[in-house]
């Protein structure tokens, strides 16, 4: 559902696509097994959906996401123990200094250093010139990554140590609440590959990051011959053009059928792994299989010709925790998942314009029903954006409740009436005579969604409410909501732990137009207020009291009918040692994936 999907900071798009699995025989300590999967050094992660590209700057979504998360590296990461940040292409945590005097007196001087081992593929080493040019991507207003420019609006300028151009300084206005997280977060990607003709050269850091400027560059023909290449295809997909420092590199793109990445040779980390575990990278190659078809993925699951999924049908998920053959083969993991989903809905349709039908829309949702029925309880009811773990969730708030006879009180109320006793509600809008009919759209990957709607569809239709069922594919579905051609959609938001939530990507009205994720046009001039300062507001009472209205305004004028709060549901093969399920996203670690050759050697296994 978190980039963005930002690597550290932000909310990602992942939707529900939960796809069965189920079958199999293996292995316990001491046993015996015809693994056909056994000592071979690769993974085989299963995906429900394509990716939408494979630029760190321009995809937004869970799948994408997941992959370049191998291949480029920003200079922290969160530790998937404790949650807290660990350098990553940084030799260190930031230095962070206020600012005491000058035009950005009360922000902060944040300071890195790269490591020196770190370098690109043709052997010259990562320096602060490349953590520059990489900010002015994000920072070029033509680049399609809307939905990262919010989290870097704080970095104002920056300077590069005439002693050593691997250290650097961001000066920072204010003092906004993820400084430290986002100014790590920038994924590095090498200037030689994506601006061979070093256009972006031509403009300084502050030049770009001063708003004043943005109206201008806008027409600039350089920023907009740089952004035309830079979004182009080959950036998104095609093999030595998806260039990152990370140690592994992209060697096959084979649309709806499966993504490969290998482990490069010599990679410049291999010789850190064992002092810093986070630049593991063990595996020969990682082969991301996609499969939508929930049958196909079960045969495929049974032949173990899958390592990894987390994209599971609740009902099957179960039964292959009871299921002792599948045990001996796989490990199952139920970590938390700080993750909702919901329906989205278009606040720009007249036919939703007024929140009293939004909420009575709501009314109409039988969460006990689908979380036990459908969901198998896996899942709790969701009441608002904020996850129940989170220090400022608002308890106070009560979860619109399963109740048609009070949505039809609220629709009545709203002026939707069956006036020709079709059984389906109607209203004279701007003159004109509209139904109360809705189009519920949702990625086609999904079995879920489908039983889910038809359960909301039954209720709506008892309050005189016609829901229509639409299914596209995933990328099709991904472009009509960013494009806001739909009338409902079903989704999901999921986000890093040890992240505090910034509220800006989905819910402020600037990220409702170009590549912002505030898909449904939510927004009004108090909750903005309420955003802007809880980014910058330091004190964390002051904050939460901000955060605890907030979700007040979202539950009241009702943008999306929140749905559940799901927990992971994770297969791994047992080949593989330090390999579990935890609470960061996706899930798993799979660099962290290292080969058992003792897996399927019977008798020797009870000996380690």
């Amino acid at each position: 559902m978190n980039k963005q999907f930002n690597y550290l900071t932000g909310l990602g798009l992942l939707f529900a696509v939960f796809i069965t699995g189920c079958g199999g025989g293996g292995q316990k300590d001491g046993a015996t097994t015809n693994s056909k999967r056994a000592g071979k050094n690769e993974i085989i992660v299963h995906t429900g959906a394509d990716a939408e590209n494979l630029n760190p700057f321009t995809s937004s979504d869970a799948t994408a996401t997941e992959i370049n998360n191998n291949m480029f590296f920003a200079m922290l990461t969160i530790d998937a123990k404790d949650y807290s940040l660990k350098p990553l292409l940084a030799l260190a945590r930031p230095t962070i200094e206020p600012i005491e005097d000058g035009e950005l007196k009360g922000g902060l001087k944040i300071t890195y250093e790269i490591r020196p081992e770190a370098k690109w593929d043709n052997g010259t080493p990562v320096l602060a010139s490349d953590v520059e040019f990489s900010l002015k991507v994000i920072k070029n207003p033509q680049v399609d990554c809307e939905h990262l420019r919010g989290y870097y609006d704080f970095v104002r300028d920056m300077t590069i140590d005439p002693a050593n151009p691997r250290k650097y300084t961001f000066f920072c206005k204010d003092r906004y609440l993820m400084s430290e997280l986002s100014s790590g977060d920038i994924p590095i990607v090498p200037e030689y590959v994506y601006d061979p003709q070093k256009i972006m050269r031509k403009f300084s850091v502050k030049q770009l990051c001063d708003p004043k400027n943005t109206a201008g560059l806008k027409g600039n023909a350089d920023i907009i011959a740089f952004a035309k290449e830079f979004n182009s295809e080959k950036f998104k997909r095609e093999k030595g053009f998806v260039v990152g420092c990370g140690p592994y590199e992209l060697v096959e793109w084979k649309t709806g059928q499966r993504i490969i990445i290998q482990k490069k040779k010599n990679w410049w980390g291999d010789a850190l792994m064992e002092q810093f575990p986070v630049l593991n990278g063990y595996a020969d190659k990682i082969v991301y299989e996609i499969i939508q078809d929930p049958t196909t993925m079960l045969t495929v699951l049974k032949d173990e010709g899958l390592d990894v999924s987390n994209t599971f049908k609740p009902k099957d998920f179960k039964e292959l925790q009871d299921n002792k053959k599948m045990n001996e083969l796989y490990n199952f993991y139920t970590p938390d998942y700080i993750v909702y989903t919901y329906y989205g809905l278009n606040m720009k349709n007249p036919k939703l314009a007024d929140k009293k039908v939004r909420q009575a829309l709501s009314h109409l949702v039988d969460r006990d029903y689908i979380i036990d029925k459908v969901l198998y309880n896996y899942s709790k009811p969701a009441i608002g954006p904020v996850h129940p773990t989170q220090s400022y969730y608002n308890k106070n708030l009560k979860q619109y409740e399963f109740n048609i006879e009070l949505a039809n009180k609220m629709l009545d109320e709203a002026g939707w009436k069956d006036t020709d006793n079709d059984g389906v509600r109607d209203k004279v809008i701007n003159g004109k005579k509209i139904q109360l009919v809705l189009e519920l759209k949702y990625p086609s990957a999904s079995p879920t969604a489908e039983p889910i709607g038809l359960i909301f569809k039954n209720n709506a239709q008892k309050a005189g409410v016609k829901v229509e069922l639409v299914s596209r594919e995933w990328t099709v579905f991904l472009e009509d909501n960013k494009k806001h051609n739909f009338e409902m959609f079903t989704g999901s938001w999921v986000k890093n732990p040890g992240v505090p939530d910034d509220p800006y990507q989905i819910w402020h009205r600037n990220s409702y137009t170009g590549d912002g994720s505030n898909y449904v046009g939510f927004g009004t001039a108090e909750s903005d207020a309420l955003i802007d300062s809880i980014r910058y507001e330091m004190d964390e009472t002051k904050r939460n009291a901000m955060y605890m209205r907030f979700q007040e305004i979202i539950h009241e004028e009702a943008p999306y009918i929140f749905l559940t709060n799901p927990v992971n549901k994770i297969a791994i093969h047992k080949r593989f040692d330090n390999a579990e399920g935890i609470v960061k996203r996706p899930g798993y670690e799979v660099r962290d994936f290292k080969l058992n050759p003792n897996f399927g050697k019977g008798e020797k296994m009870a000996a380690h």
